[in-house]
């Protein structure tokens, strides 16, 4: 998260302004519960007046908490946006600063990924956890404070509860940590091949290679579809998993309460209430799972970020004025090798190029005549010897 610290602070005051409206709408959301025990208490002892003053108090705190929701989400998106903007743009300069063999060690395909998928999951966890980062433990250790001291008795089914939930979170969170990361690489996968195929359009219809072409792309489609599904089926099962722990633990609760209404019929009321504060415990717990599986996406996606950002480039240039195009040019003993290559393209090339003339370069396909061209223009450097560009 370092790496985005520098863009929090260009956004100071919007970032102050979204956590201290998700306060206000945390303290609405914990207090109506409370007014709506006190207003069946009123209804149980026929007192009209308390149900009509803590009924417009429960009215204002609902107009509060959607006031505090709305400035809430204006804030966090603005936040949110901004800083993927700002990041996007440094990760552009920052492409640009590097010389074309950096390029090509990440390759362009992965590099545009980077750019746009991944860049776009730092803008979703930002947005979630300047909306829910703050809420969430508020939430919970409120909600959780409240329902002991409306019931203290029960504070047993909110231990359960919680066990069973985190438990199911934590597995599902290790197991799908995993799946992120893969995807992310199928997903550059399926960019590589799809635009490979059509930068070779021509050549693919030449040589009537399109059965191929949708062989090699359906396997990496196929690949993603795998794991994204997997993906899916654990959140599938989450939802469920954790609504019918909440449940089961209501359930139990109100059971509970049936067993001593007769000898504590205050508890008619606290009921409610009770049943409300368990409802956010669980919210409280849902979103901070999924926040934690958000979260292990986003710092997958920071992490490569991060990496373009902290690599320095292989080359690097004196500011200045630029020379006028013309001299001669010389390659002395060059040889040069691609990355991952196991014999060199070039060995040992040494020849002169007068200024004004014309050396014709002839060769079969892969003979380095394109990689000539490239070390003229300096988008690669030679394993050894040396490009002399000699200015008249």
């Amino acid at each position: 998260m370092k790496i985005l610290m520098p863009y929090f602070k260009r956004y100071r005051l919007d970032v102050w302004i979204a956590m201290l409206s998700v306060i206000v709408l945390v303290f609405a959301t914990l207090w109506q519960p409370r007014l709506l025990q006190v207003i069946m208490e009123a209804i149980i002892k026929n007192d009209q007046a308390t149900v009509f003053r803590e009924g417009l108090m429960l009215l204002g705190l609902a107009v509060l908490g959607i006031i505090g929701g709305i400035v809430n989400t204006i804030y966090a998106a603005r936040v949110a946006l901004g800083v993927a903007t700002d990041l996007r743009a440094d990760l552009y300069a920052k492409v640009q600063s590097l010389a074309y063999a950096d390029v090509e060690k990440f390759s362009p395909f992965n590099l545009v990924v980077r750019m746009t998928n991944d860049i776009n999951q730092v803008q979703q966890i930002v947005m979630a956890g300047f909306q829910q980062i703050t809420r969430i433990p508020l939430l919970f250790i409120g909600a959780l404070i409240l329902a002991v001291m409306t019931m203290p008795e029960q504070w047993w089914v909110i231990v359960v509860m919680m066990a069973v939930i985190l438990g199911v979170a934590l597995i599902a969170v290790r197991r799908m940590t995993k799946y992120f990361a893969q995807t992310q690489q199928d997903i550059e996968n399926v960019n590589t091949v799809a635009r490979e195929n059509l930068m070779g359009i021509r050549v693919v219809k030449s040589f009537v290679q399109e059965p191929n072409e949708i062989k090699k792309f359906s396997a990496a489609s196929d690949e993603l579809t795998a794991v994204t599904a997997k993906i899916g089926y654990w959140f599938a099962i989450l939802m469920p998993a954790f609504f019918l722990t909440a449940n089961v633990a209501v359930g139990v609760a109100v059971y509970l309460v049936g067993q001593t209404i007769t000898t504590h019929p205050a508890y008619l009321a606290a009921i409610t209430s009770f049943i409300s504060y368990l409802m956010q415990i669980l919210f409280a717990v849902i979103n901070g799972g999924f926040l934690m599986t958000f979260a292990s996406r986003a710092v997958i996606s920071l992490g490569r970020i991060g990496e373009v950002m902290t690599t320095e480039p292989s080359m690097t240039y004196v500011d200045g004025d630029a020379a006028p195009v013309a001299g001669d040019i010389h390659f002395d003993h060059v040889t040069f090798t691609y990355p991952g290559d196991a014999q060199p393209t070039l060995k040992d090339v040494t020849f002169t190029v007068k200024a004004g003339s014309m050396l014709e370069i002839v060769g079969a396909t892969g003979s380095g005549k394109t990689t000539l061209a490239q070390l003229i223009a300096r988008l690669y450097d030679p394993d050894s010897g040396t490009v002399l560009h000699r200015w008249n």
